[in-house]
């Protein structure tokens, strides 16, 4: 694997460290989802796997009855394998990853898994604008919570786009509340559009439009600058809708009472990754509520979450993201900073109301049924695969498949697609699947997912309906005609 480290210019300040508790014991379910008050990783990690179960095909479940993918399972379920077989795989594609810190084993842990899942070893470029960051435990977690998100990201969009260049900005210090190191982290994409034009943009994070209180009049046009700028050098942004439905978190940890959306997915020169529950092979059938799961689980019963993840084989199905059982939904709903943009324009006002809508599209983020990511920083028997979700992992396979089209693209004779939102809402509704309430489970489990309400709040969650909506965008790609209708357009 060819790896290039770069280092930019030291930060002239550190952020104050954060409580991140991330992980869950090898083995176990994944714990509550902990809201830290911070510009954060939408990595949600689940069960640490044997590499027996996440290597052998159709096996990919851990005992207490939580999905896991492998790349060729997700190749399968979306129709990325047509796209693979018909020569495009990324191939002179770069994708450019943002995150805060890195991790001190990504160019180690991409090799495994591309040895576990038969896929080449990338050009791998890492480079930090701000300084190198020490990796020190006395970070309570918050390096590791940004490792984790690091690792998913570039083996993820890796998977997509076998073939493309991966760049990873590491961005020192994380970023605390839209306050700290977005500056950081947008002096690297500055440099990723002087040296890589063209190149997707993935960023699994974001912040509370509100956190930026009176900041947001200056500093959110000035970075919707630099989004413009490098969709003028033929760049694609795309960022996470969040992980915490309409109930997203302010600097005291509480949920706002009202709904919100995160940045920078609610920039209308970013495409906003939204999340999708897949599952294919199997289908969820919880035979409790959430809320008998959940006093199961306070009770001190050890057979909860198997019991509540309860499934029937066989089929296939795409649902909005709602798994009340950590609790996680996709984020999605109307920005209070950004008005419609002319490429919503055709969507009814009385849903948008005047604002910005996100996501624009969608890709699976469930947990059970999460994507499996190698991870070596955790020390001995710790390392290894784990299933991870999220709308971190919507975020680079999005990215990845928008490689594949410019691949494409390029051997047409056409330049990158570029600026992808007015392309999104201009294509077939062939190129999607729409993504509608869908009923689950038996007896006190019946439940439908309809909306993205995190469960315990109270902000009300926006709606899931046929056609556009506020959970899951335009639907999740069907990506052989996705793909095709990217490579027709102008």
């Amino acid at each position: 694997m060819r790896v290039r480290r770069i280092t930019g210019r030291a930060p002239l300040a550190v952020a104050a460290a954060l409580l991140f508790a991330f992980l869950a014991a090898p083995g176990a379910a994944p714990a509550k989802a902990q809201h830290a008050p911070q510009f954060r990783p939408l990595a949600e990690l689940g069960p640490h796997v044997s590499r027996r179960v996440a290597t052998s095909p159709g096996d990919c479940v851990n005992p207490d009855g939580v999905h896991c993918y492998t790349p060729q399972d997700i190749y399968s379920a979306y129709g990325v394998d047509a796209v693979h077989a018909a020569g495009w795989t990324g191939a002179g594609q770069t994708i450019v990853i943002v995150d805060s810190y890195g991790s001190p084993t990504v160019a180690s842990d991409l090799h495994a898994f591309d040895q576990a899942f038969g896929l080449p070893d990338p050009g791998l470029t890492v480079y930090h604008p701000c300084g190198t960051p020490t990796f020190s435990n006395s970070m309570h977690g918050v390096q590791v919570g940004w490792a984790v998100e690091t690792s998913l990201d570039v083996q993820w969009a890796h998977a997509m786009a076998p073939d493309a260049d991966l760049v990873l900005i590491a961005a020192n210090p994380a970023e605390t509340q839209g306050v700290q190191g977005l500056p950081c982290m947008f002096r690297g994409i500055r440099w990723a559009i002087q040296h890589y034009p063209g190149a997707i943009i993935s960023q699994s994070f974001g912040t509370t439009e509100q956190a930026f209180h009176g900041a947001a009049a200056n500093l959110l046009p000035k970075y919707h600058r630099i989004y413009q700028s490098a969709i003028a050098n033929g760049m694609t942004p795309i960022a996470a809708a969040g992980d915490w439905g309409t109930a997203n978190f302010n600097k005291q940890n509480r949920p706002f009472g009202f709904p919100t959306v995160i940045y920078p997915a609610s920039d209308p020169d970013v495409t906003a990754a939204g999340g999708t529950w897949l599952q294919d092979g199997w289908r969820w059938d919880p035979p409790i509520s959430a809320a008998q799961y959940y006093d199961c689980l306070s009770s001190g019963g050890s057979d909860c979450t198997a019991t509540y993840l309860t499934y029937t084989s066989g089929g296939r199905t795409e649902a909005v993201w709602k798994e009340d059982w950590l609790p996680a939904s996709t984020g999605g709903g109307l920005s209070s900073v950004f008005g419609t943009p002319s490429f919503q324009s055709g969507i009814s006002s009385s849903l948008l109301q005047g604002r910005r809508g996100i996501p624009d599209v969608s890709w699976n983020a469930a947990v059970d049924g999460g994507v499996l990511t190698y991870l070596g920083f955790l020390g001995g028997a710790n390392n290894g695969f784990y299933i991870i979700g999220g709308t971190s992992a919507s975020t680079p396979e999005l990215g990845g498949v928008v490689a594949l089209a410019n691949q494409a693209r390029a051997a047409g004779g056409k330049g990158p697609i570029g600026s992808l939102n007015p392309v999104l809402y201009s294509l077939p509704s062939s190129a999607y699947l729409d993504i509608v309430p869908e009923t689950f489970g038996t007896g006190s489990g019946v439940v439908t997912l309809d909306d993205n309400q995190l469960y315990g709040t109270a902000a009300p969650g926006a709606l899931t309906t046929t056609g556009y909506d506020l959970t899951t965008g335009l639907g999740s790609p069907v990506v052989p005609i996705f793909v095709s209708d990217l490579v027709a357009a102008p």
